[in-house]
């Protein structure tokens, strides 16, 4: 709490006339003189002291404004963070790759040829595989053309794309197997990590290193047996993460988003974030066609 200024002194005391009236009346000029100088110093000094208590022993004001001088020390005025409270990320998106600081993307100007394997499938995808389909549509404005189905295996659909083409083929292959399937897959690949699907978008090599020209889904058919958009862990909604893969975004650390990755999803979310369609955003049409 400020404190009130000194105070500025004791009344001025008008002089006693008497017998030395005189020698008082010259001398009261230069008494006149130095009571009003020093009325002017105490209020120069009692408002000083008021200044520096209300400013504290340091002014964060600019800190807190972002507006710090060279030599300013820097302070920090955020509120410590609950240990149990989890962690917000600022950058709710994030690519898979980068050449010349741009990400890598498809050509938002051709469309993506695609044709499913559902031998495995424990029900209709039909449903769940438009609807995903058109989301990231509308999210990055390429489209989508239906090649039908494929007996191609993930490791054909790889071999195939990576050596030999897919000029006139299917760019985008999306494979639906039973869980021993799923996990022999995964021993092959020599990745001990637990999935229930998992994407991979391929660029090219030597030349076009800047785009994708093929993807391939694998999806655990019995762990996401539930249909629709209900949850993260539904059918649609897994399928929506691994097309984000392919499209190009990686994992983020904010539960928010569909392309979470961690030990605390959001139950809920059922669609894509507004992290992630800025994502996506920018992997699409807005960025213009690629040769």
């Amino acid at each position: 709490m400020a404190q009130a200024p000194p105070p500025l002194g004791p009344d001025p005391i008008p002089p006693r006339p008497d017998r030395h009236a005189v020698e008082d009346e010259a001398a009261s000029p230069r008494l006149l003189v130095a009571f009003v100088v020093a009325t002017l110093v105490a209020i120069l000094l009692g408002g000083l002291a008021v200044a520096s208590l209300l400013r504290g022993p340091s002014d964060t004001r600019d800190d807190a404004a972002g507006t710090l001088s060279p030599t300013s020390p820097t302070v920090s005025v955020a509120p410590s963070p609950s240990p149990s409270a989890r962690p917000k990320v600022d950058g709710a998106f994030k690519f898979q790759k980068r050449v010349g600081g741009e990400p890598v993307r498809w050509n938002p100007c051709d469309e993506i040829t695609y044709a499913v394997n559902t031998a495995g499938a424990t029900s209709s995808i039909r449903s769940d595989l438009r609807e995903a389909l058109a989301r990231v549509t509308r999210a990055t404005g390429i489209e989508f053309r239906s090649f039908g189905t494929t007996r191609e295996t993930f490791f054909r659909a790889y071999r195939r794309m990576r050596y030999e083409s897919v000029i006139g083929r299917t760019e985008l292959i999306m494979i639906w197997v039973d869980h021993d399937g799923y996990r022999g897959i995964l021993q092959q690949l020599q990745d001990p990590r637990p999935s229930i699907a998992f994407a991979k978008a391929m660029a090219g090599v030597t030349v076009d290193q800047d785009q994708y020209f093929g993807g391939i889904i694998v999806m655990d058919a019995e762990a996401t047996a539930r249909r629709g958009f209900t949850d993260r862990y539904t059918d649609g909604s897994v399928l929506l993460h691994e097309l984000g893969h392919i499209m190009g975004l990686d994992h983020v650390k904010d539960p928010d988003q569909l392309m979470y990755s961690g030990r605390f999803p959001t139950f809920g979310l059922h669609d894509f974030g507004p992290g992630d369609l800025e994502g996506l955003r920018r992997l699409g049409i807005d960025a213009g066609c690629l040769d």
